[in-house]
């Protein structure tokens, strides 16, 4: 029996359940914090009177709002158990909007078995494409033996590809299928879960693609956005190291604004959230900043193996440290770099990179040098992190890379940008 769909009732849900955890919780603790500072100077006249009337008070309230938003989660849940509510998935808005609260607290959905967990699948039309003979051979009738298989990023889904289309007049998949031999494959994946672990479904539902798609399958491409590109390279580490075959079809995987280095934005979340934990009052929104996913807080590691993390505290270490993982020796791996400003030493680039990722990470320098040897690396200036889902110049690249049978490698940036 199919799961029941996720509703907009389940989406009211939760973010009642949020509400009370995370807004009236951290409201309530700073709250704490000030009155215990402010009535040490009255427990040397007035005693600790003041202050216990105040903490009864103010119990009593806090309590009360907390209760009113449990009691309202459960009745909406009640709700959308007897199908009351839209489903998500029947506009692209609401599936935006279930991809969004996947990369945010996807692994928490999926251990509570929410109805938002996002699985990983093969998308049509904003629908799921079982990965077995007859669904793939209606879905993908004009197959042809060369599946360029797209992995978006952290809280994208498969439609994220289409940004832009408007101003562009085209997108990458609709480029491969006139410009080149491949067949454009769009993934879905809840993008909250370990890089690692979506590597290991990526490698599994390949695996099953392979086997049931259409006609023979003799070359595989992987393009990878931001997050993308990590569990693209995690998928193939794991097949490589399962002994599967698969892997042996890759001819090219393409990053685009991937942080192989790790991603400095959530590099600043978990530095914000060490030094709010400096003084008491600030200590809640420390507890705010570190209620992140177990993909996100990946990033600011570059992770890409169950190993590197497991027994591990990440949200207590920089995490510099990352274990080898070889890349296929026969696959080329081009590596797309974007920087906000109109060249690498512009201020904004040298700060910001593409708002998300720095241009060292994207084009896969790490402190010690190439993370992947013998990539080559491409660069597109003035262009923000999320340009590269669609640009008419990335899909010049791309559709070069397709159709090139060799490529001449170029020199990757000095470890000097890192």
């Amino acid at each position: 029996m199919p799961a029941a769909p996720a509703r907009t009732t389940d989406v009211a849900a939760l973010a009642l359940d949020y509400g009370d955890r995370l807004i009236v919780g951290t409201v309530r603790e700073m709250h704490h914090a000030v009155s215990s500072r402010m009535f040490k100077a009255t427990r040397l006249v007035g005693g600790q009177v003041p202050e216990s009337l105040h903490d009864a008070v103010v119990t009593s309230v806090y309590g009360a709002i907390s209760g009113v938003l449990r009691v309202s989660s459960g009745s909406v849940r009640a709700l959308a158990s007897h199908g009351v509510g839209r489903p998500m998935e029947d506009s692209r808005r609401g599936r935006l909007v279930v991809a969004a609260v996947n990369g945010l607290i996807g692994d928490e959905l999926r251990m509570l078995d929410d109805p938002q967990a996002i699985t990983m699948s093969v998308r049509v039309d904003g629908d799921d494409v079982p990965a077995t003979s007859w669904p793939l051979a209606e879905a993908f009738r004009d197959a042809t033996s060369h599946p360029v298989i797209f992995v978006h990023g952290l809280c994208e889904n498969d439609e994220s590809w289409v940004n832009g289309a408007k101003v562009h007049g085209t997108t990458y998949a609709e480029r491969i299928l006139a410009e080149t031999d491949g067949t454009p494959v769009m993934i879905r994946y809840n993008t909250g879960l370990h890089i690692s672990e979506n590597g290991k479904h990526l490698d599994q539902l390949i695996q099953q693609v392979v086997a049931a798609w259409p006609v023979p399958v003799t070359r595989i491409t992987l393009v990878g956005h931001s997050m993308g590109g990590l569990v693209a390279r995690a998928a193939t580490n794991h097949a490589t190291a399962a002994r599967e075959t698969w892997q042996h079809l890759v001819r090219d995987v393409v990053c685009l604004g991937t942080p192989h280095a790790g991603a400095n934005l959530e590099k600043v979340a978990h530095l914000g959230s060490r030094l709010l934990r400096f003084w008491p009052e600030s200590t809640p929104f420390s507890t705010l900043l570190e209620h992140r996913s177990a993909g996100i807080v990946d990033l600011r590691h570059g992770y890409i193996t169950r190993d590197e993390w497991e027994g591990q505290d990440l949200t207590g270490q920089w995490g510099l440290d990352r274990i080898a993982a070889a890349p296929l020796s026969h696959a080329e791996y081009h590596f797309v770099a974007a920087t906000l400003g109109a060249s690498q030493r512009h201020p904004l680039s040298s700060v910001l990179g593409d708002l998300l990722v720095h241009f060292s990470s994207a084009t896969g320098v790490g402190r010690t040098g190439p993370i992947v040897d013998g990539a080559t690396f491409e660069y597109l200036p003035s262009a923000h992190h999320f340009a590269l889902l669609n640009h008419p110049q990335v899909g010049d690249w791309l559709v070069g890379w397709l159709n090139a049978r060799t490529s001449s490698p170029r020199a990757l940036p000095s470890p000097r940008h890192a």
